[in-house]
């Protein structure tokens, strides 16, 4: 077995660190709460509603059930090493619910591709790309369940983990590649909006680049 540095100690820092960025998000739904009344109010609607009803309350969920995991592996399950081949139900579910929120905010950048191009077929691929990573990582909260171990799911689908990995590498890639595109194409060099635009463009390759 791996020195628990490289186990449960990149586990450890994995969801801290993912837990400190809940809170950065969560932080940036309430700034825009209190400052952008002046937004139409479908587009209020669908942060205020989509982010912090729906899209909040399953990012929540998911920061708990990392924390239970968390507290498992630390806490009840102390010093046993063995447990690191296990996969409690909390890391289950977190998988099934890590791909729904991934589609959400992939989805909408493909929407907003959508928008910006007035063409149908990048996003329509983006969308499509989205929902099969939504049944790919299911898919992998089921035989998760059925396999119980680690090891024994690493022998058996490890293609699964290496697929969803991709297919969300790709639209994240297709999303920035078409927003940058349709960007720079549609923006007017003599417009003073232009630099705004490049911000926009750089903004969106670096999220890009935290995903990835």
């Amino acid at each position: 077995m791996a020195p628990i540095g490289l186990t449960a100690g990149v586990i450890e820092i994995g969801i801290l660190i993912s837990t400190f960025l809940y809170g950065i998000t969560t932080m940036q739904a309430y700034i825009y709460a209190r400052s952008y009344g002046r937004d139409p109010w479908w587009l209020q609607t669908l942060v205020l509603f989509g982010m912090l009803k729906i899209y909040r309350l399953l990012e929540t969920l998911l920061t708990v059930l990392t924390c239970i995991y968390l507290y498992s592996l630390t806490i009840t399950n102390f010093g046993k090493l063995a447990t690191l081949q296990d996969l409690p139900w909390s890391m289950d579910v977190s998988f099934a619910i890590g791909g729904l929120l991934s589609a959400i905010v992939q989805s909408f950048f493909a929407w907003r591709v959508y928008i910006i191009s007035g063409r149908l077929l990048t996003s329509l691929v983006s969308w499509s790309a989205s929902f099969c990573r939504v049944v790919i990582t299911v898919t992998i909260c089921v035989l998760d369940v059925k396999s119980k171990t680690v090891g024994r799911y690493e022998s058996l689908y490890p293609w699964t983990i290496t697929f969803s990995l991709a297919l969300a590498m790709f639209i994240d890639v297709l999303n920035t590649c078409a927003l940058c595109f349709w960007l720079w194409k549609k923006q007017d060099h003599r417009h003073s909006s232009s630099a705004m635009i490049d911000k926009i463009m750089t903004w969106t390759i670096g999220k890009a680049n935290d995903r990835a």
